[in-house]
C-alpha cells in the first residue's frame, strides 16, 4: 500500500489487529468474501486482496470510533442540563426572551401506575412593572460596566467600547443613539485618529424597551489617545502608512507596501486561512459511513457482474452457433472471441467479464491445460447457471462430436434470448415498483400546496 501520513499509520494499526484477532478465525462469513474477492479480483495472490481488504475495513472501524468520541464529548459538553421539572412539583419557565418550551411529562400514581402523558406548552416569564423598574436600575449599573470594554472608567475612554443590543440575564431591548457620530460608530468604534489631545466628551443614549415600558440612560465618555505601547506605535504606523500608500495610489493597479518601520526591514506574506482539520474531520466521518457498506459494495459488485454475464450470454451463445454453422472448432471460436475483444479493449472498449473468462480460458488452454478442463473451469469461474450448462455442453462436444451440437447451441439461443426477455420484463416491474415512493411524496408535496392556502382562507 503506498499510502502516506495518518493513513498509513492506521493501516499499521489496523494489520497488527488483524493478524491478532481475526487472521485465523474466519467465520462463515470469512469465507463467502474470499469468495466474492477471487471472483472480481483475477490475481493469484489471493491472501494478499483479502488481507487489504480486512485491514481497509478495521481502519473506518478505527476512524469511525476516533470520530463518534470526539462526536460524542462535544453534544455531551454542549448539551449540559435540560430539566425543567423541579423536584417534581413544579415546572420552571423561561426567561423573558428565550421562548416558550414544551415539557414532555408523564403522571405516575403513588404505586408506580402510568395515568397518561402530557406535552405542556410553558410559556416564558412575563416582570410586573415593579420587576421591571428594579431591573432597570440593576441593568443600568450593569451597562456601566459592560460598555467600558478594556477601559477603566468613562472619565478616560482611550479605546473601543461595547454598545449591546441585549444585556444577559436582563428582559430589555436596548438602542443607542450618539451626539457625534464622527468619533463614535453605532456599534461603539472609536475614530482614534480623530480624537484630539485634550480630548472629546461624548454623549451615549441607551433606549431600554420591555413590553409596553421605556427607560432611558444617558452616558458620558471622555474620549482620549491612547498611550500605546512600542508595539503598538509599530502597528499604528504601518496601518497609517498602508493607508497613506492606498490613498496615493488610487487610480493605479497596485500600491507599495511599506519596506521598513523605525530602521527595521519588514516582509509581508499573505494570511490564508486553514481549513485542514474541518476536512480531516469530515473526511473521517465520511470513511466511517461508507464502512457499513462496504461488504455490501463488494456484494453489489458480484450481483452486477452476474447480471452482466447473464444479459451477454444471449449474445455469446448465438455468436458460438454463427462461427460452428461457418465450420470453426470450439477451440478456434474461443480464440477468435478472445482476440476481437482485445483489440476492442486495447481502442478504450469496457470490461465484459464473460469475455474476460473467455481470454483466461484460451490462456489456460495455450499453457496445456487440456480443452475440456477448460471449458469445465470456464464455467466454474462464470458462477451462473447458464454459464454451467454452456459448459457441460462444450464438454461433451468434445467426446460426442459436434454433429448434433450446432442444432443445440441455436435451441440455447433461442432460450437465452428468451429468458432474457423475461428478466428485462421483470425489471420493469420493479422499476414501477420503485417509483412508487417518490410519487406517494409528489402527491404528498400537491396536496400540502393546495390545501395549506385554502386552509389559511377560513
Amino acid at each position: 500500500m503506498e499510502e502516506t501520513g495518518i493513513t498509513r499509520e492506521v493501516l499499521k494499526i489496523s494489520l497488527f489487529i488483524f493478524n491478532k484477532l481475526f487472521k485465523n478465525r474466519m467465520s462463515f462469513a470469512g469465507e463467502k468474501v474470499r469468495g466474492y474477492l477471487k471472483t472480481l479480483n483475477d490475481k493469484r495472490d489471493i491472501e494478499r486482496v483479502e488481507t487489504e481488504y480486512y485491514i481497509r475495513k478495521i481502519s473506518i472501524v478505527i476512524l469511525m470510533a476516533l470520530a463518534g468520541s470526539f462526536l460524542s464529548i462535544l453534544m455531551y459538553v454542549s448539551q449540559g442540563s435540560s430539566e425543567k421539572l423541579i423536584e417534581g412539583k413544579e415546572l420552571r419557565r423561561n426567561e423573558d426572551g428565550d421562548g416558550e418550551y414544551t415539557a414532555h411529562l408523564i403522571a405516575s400514581d403513588e404505586s408506580g401506575k402510568e395515568l397518561g402523558r402530557y406535552d405542556v406548552s410553558v410559556k416564558e416569564r412575563v416582570y410586573t412593572k415593579e420587576e421591571t423598574d428594579a431591573l432597570f436600575e440593576s441593568a443600568s449599573k450593569e451597562m456601566e460596566r459592560v460598555i467600558l470594554l478594556d477601559n477603566e472608567s468613562l472619565d478616560r475612554v482611550e479605546s473601543d467600547l461595547k454598545l449591546p443590543e441585549k444585556l444577559d440575564g436582563y428582559p430589555f431591548s436596548i438602542s443607542w443613539s450618539v451626539d457625534n457620530y464622527e468619533l463614535v460608530h453605532y456599534d461603539g468604534r472609536l475614530e482614534k485618529d480623530l480624537i484630539s489631545k485634550e480630548g472629546e466628551i461624548v454623549s451615549l443614549t441607551a433606549k431600554y424597551k420591555y413590553g409596553d415600558y421605556d427607560y432611558s440612560q444617558v452616558l458620558h465618555a471622555n474620549l482620549v489617545p491612547r498611550q500605546l505601547s512600542a508595539s503598538e506605535q509599530v502597528y499604528e504606523s504601518l496601518r497609517k502608512l498602508i493607508k497613506q500608500n492606498d490613498e496615493q495610489t488610487i487610480n493605479e493597479g497596485s500600491f507599495e507596501l511599506p519596506k521598513d518601520i523605525q530602521g527595521k526591514h519588514v516582509s509581508w506574506s499573505e494570511h490564508v486561512e486553514d481549513n485542514s482539520l474541518m476536512i480531516l474531520i469530515i473526511t473521517l466521518i465520511g470513511g466511517a459511513a461508507s464502512y457499513v457498506l462496504r461488504d455490501k459494495e463488494l456484494k453489489r459488485g458480484i450481483e452486477n457482474r452476474s447480471m452482466q454475464m447473464l444479459s451477454d450470454y444471449p449474445q455469446l451463445v448465438s455468436r458460438l452457433a454463427l462461427y460452428l454453422g461457418a465450420g470453426m472448432t470450439m477451440r478456434n471460436i474461443f480464440e477468435r472471441l478472445g482476440i476481437n475483444y482485445a483489440k476492442k479493449r486495447e481502442r478504450g472498449a469496457p470490461s465484459r467479464y464473460v469475455y474476460e473468462e473467455i481470454l483466461r480460458t484460451v490462456r489456460e488452454m495455450g499453457a496445456g491445460v487440456p480443452e475440456a478442463i477448460a471449458y469445465e473451469n470456464f464455467g466454474l469461474r462464470c458462477q451462473n447457471r447458464e454459464y454451467t450448462r454452456l459448459s457441460a455442453l462444450l464438454s461433451q462436444n468434445l467426446r460426442k462430436g459436434n454433429s448434433e451440437m450446432l442444432k443445440i447451441l441455436q435451441e440455447e439461443s433461442k432460450k437465452a434470448f428468451e429468458e432474457r426477455m423475461d428478466r428485462v420484463r421483470k425489471l420493469g416491474e420493479e422499476a414501477g415498483t420503485r417509483l412508487l415512493l417518490p410519487m406517494i411524496m409528489m402527491l404528498v408535496i400537491v396536496m400540502v400546496i393546495i390545501m395549506i392556502p385554502a386552509y389559511l382562507s377560513f
